[in-house]
């Protein structure tokens, strides 16, 4: 072989390497970031779990609320009407 085909073949040798370890690293970057998606999610999932018992929450302190200040009468009795339903639901369920 001569000296240009030795140096073409050493550029390559050198650029392939490289590419191989640009390669390694996007793989150890994209595992990380997968890594973190899944926390994420898992984060997201909690946290929509809070949000629902907090808006459940807020709904009872308003029916409370209402209950002891006699205001919003009608919209407390819906609420309690929607809790009895779902006690006996759950009694139901349980019965069977």
């Amino acid at each position: 072989m001569t000296a240009k085909q030795d140096a073409v073949i050493n550029e390559l040798n050198t650029k392939v390497e490289r590419l191989i370890k640009l390669y390694i690293s996007s793989l150890d970057k994209n595992r990380e970031m997968n890594s973190e998606m899944k926390e994420l999610r898992i984060q997201i999932e909690r946290m929509k779990s809070e949000n629902m018992k907090l808006h459940e929450e807020i709904k009872t302190l308003k029916v409370a609320t209402a209950i002891s200040t006699g205001e919003g009468s009608s919209e407390a009795k819906n609420r309690i009407s929607q809790l009895v339903r779902e006690i006996d639901k759950c009694i139901a369920l349980l019965n069977n």
